[in-house]
């Protein structure tokens, strides 16, 4: 899920690397930039795959009230002040060594705030994709707010009426 939904929405970051790393070295500081990033992903899904596993609460929920439960808590979030921290900590940048084991250990590092600066700011969406059991009628809404997140100036309240309707419209839906 992380491959298909949350690295398109970093290319910007990996061109970066690319642009700030020795030609030898490029694939290397990608796939470590790459790695760094994963691996915060990968330990935010581990208490969720637990807890699939113990309980089943997405087929428990049905998807479309577990669409329903994650747009309501991403509205909220939007709301919320700590958005605002979240969102300033997605476009931070760190300097990054031109060889060595250094350089490898500062694109890790890169990625590793990056990713961590991703799954604060986009835990609401992601949290509602697992909720839904990753129904693709979901998946696209959060990828398409994750996309316009990023690449438009932040219209917070306007986004969360929309997402407060598609809420709506998916608890309807799951009541019927």
């Amino acid at each position: 899920m992380v491959a298909a939904m949350m690295l398109p929405l970093k290319i910007d970051c990996v061109r970066r690397i690319a642009e700030r790393s020795l030609w030898s070295r490029r694939t290397r500081s990608i796939a470590a930039f790459l790695a760094g990033y994963v691996f915060v992903w990968a330990l935010a899904g581990l208490p969720l795959a637990w807890a699939n596993a113990a309980f089943h609460v997405p087929e428990r929920l049905g998807w479309k009230l577990g669409a329903a439960i994650g747009l309501f808590l991403a509205a909220a979030w939007l709301l919320s002040p700590w958005k605002a921290v979240a969102e300033r900590m997605c476009h931070r940048t760190l300097p990054l060594s031109p060889r060595g084991w250094k350089a490898d250990c500062d694109c890790a590092g890169y990625g590793w705030i990056s990713g961590y600066a991703c799954a604060l700011n986009c835990w609401p969406l992601m949290f509602g994709w697992w909720l839904s059991g990753h129904s693709l009628a979901m998946m696209s809404v959060g990828f398409g707010f994750g996309w316009v997140d990023r690449h438009f100036a932040p219209s917070h309240r306007k986004y969360a009426l929309i997402l407060g309707a598609l809420a709506s419209a998916f608890a309807l839906a799951s009541a019927t």
